[in-house]
């Protein structure tokens, strides 16, 4: 019995062994590749400054906390564009992780990423849970917005929102119209209760057609709304089930979420540990911990708060999305104020996260808003 207990202590020993260096290689192998594709962008952003182009990286104090920017443009003489990405606590994909990841933006203007409050690089885990308010991030906006005009000698800048940034951009080009040229809402969110309303609707009538009896109970179990906090949570899950959030179809793929995020893994601007508070510390603070600011954003209802915008609208918006609810950003661009002008353009094959067939159509509409303002 000792030597069969023996025999089996030794095999067990060889096999953790083995998987142990097997890991341990894997390991190696990834931090290779990711120090080899860090030096190829940086060697990118070097070359963007000998050709006369901008790329760096910016520590900002805003309001008691360290946040960042990325600067990037292949012509420092181009327009600054501020990128405020969704989430909250997501930077993806347009956050600090961005260098040398989208020339055909960088090649139009001067982007700026910028990693917000509790997300990214930006997080730090001595923020106060009370400063996670919408009052707050556009107070935090504002900083970054003076700094950018002040430090790079820009009167105005251009204003492109994402989802959860288009809240932030909404109320910054509101109540600061004087210092910018234009806003762009991507994913553009107006009323998320009325949303939710015409969501309810929409999944039952599509789990009725599909005798889906699973979702119907669901449903039941919710009720109307409006959906809180771990309702909010099951809602939203029954709205990506149906395409609500990533449509595809036989003739449209659905979109690889890790193509929105695959560039924090070879950013030279994040450490390991910026990668966890990009995936694990960031988004369980700001989505989960921050149960007042989820909560203020899904009460956020500009067709009661924000009429008249003062400078130039466009809205992007896809035919499928249920989340930032289409018809609902339809109907707030019509109602919406807007004396310098205004444009709805509509993505055919997306819903809430842009699809790649009308990445030309979002980056058309960066190239000619950046020319006619």
């Amino acid at each position: 019995m000792k030597i069969i207990n023996r025999r089996w202590l030794t095999v067990m020993s060889k096999i953790f062994l083995f998987v142990f260096f097997i890991l341990l290689l894997f390991i190696i192998l990834l931090l290779s590749y990711r120090f080899i594709v860090q030096q190829q962008i940086k060697q990118k952003s070097a070359e963007m400054i000998e050709n006369g182009g901008i790329s760096e990286l910016k520590e900002i104090h805003v309001n008691g906390d360290k946040q960042y920017i990325l600067v990037e443009g292949q012509d420092k003489e181009k327009p600054f564009c501020l990128f405020l990405h969704g989430g909250p606590g997501s930077p993806f994909p347009y956050g600090i992780s961005a260098r040398t990841l989208y020339p055909e933006i960088t090649e139009k203007c001067v982007a700026v990423y910028y990693d917000q409050r509790g997300s990214g690089k930006s997080f730090n885990k001595k923020l106060s849970i009370d400063t996670m308010n919408l009052s707050q991030f556009t107070e935090d906006a504002t900083i970054i917005i003076d700094y950018i005009r002040e430090h790079y000698r820009q009167e105005k800048i251009f204003i492109i929102g994402l989802s959860f940034g288009t809240v932030i951009g909404t109320q910054l080009v509101s109540k600061y119209p004087e210092k910018f040229h234009a806003y762009l809402g991507i994913a553009q969110i107006t009323d998320i209760i009325k949303g939710q309303e015409l969501g309810y609707s929409w999944l039952k009538n599509e789990a009725q057609a599909n005798d889906d009896e699973k979702t119907l109970r669901i449903l039941e179990d919710l009720g109307k709304g409006p959906y809180l906090a771990e309702d909010e949570d099951r809602f939203s899950d029954l709205i990506n089930r149906f395409k609500g959030m990533n449509y595809f179809d036989e003739t449209i793929e659905k979109v690889n979420l890790f193509d929105l995020i695959k560039g924090a893994f070879t950013s030279p601007d994040y450490s390991l540990r910026d990668l966890y508070k990009a995936f694990i510390s960031g988004p369980q603070f700001s989505l989960v911990k921050s149960k007042s600011l989820k909560e203020e954003i899904i009460h956020t209802n500009f067709f009661d708060t924000i009429k008249r915008i003062d400078v130039p609208v466009y809205i992007i918006h896809g035919k499928y999305d249920k989340q930032a609810n289409y018809e609902l950003a339809k109907q707030y661009y019509e109602l919406l104020d807007v004396p310098s002008g205004k444009e709805f353009i509509t993505l055919e094959h997306s819903a809430h996260y842009p699809n790649q067939l009308d990445s030309p159509i979002i980056n058309d509409t960066i190239k000619k808003m950046l020319e006619k303002h």
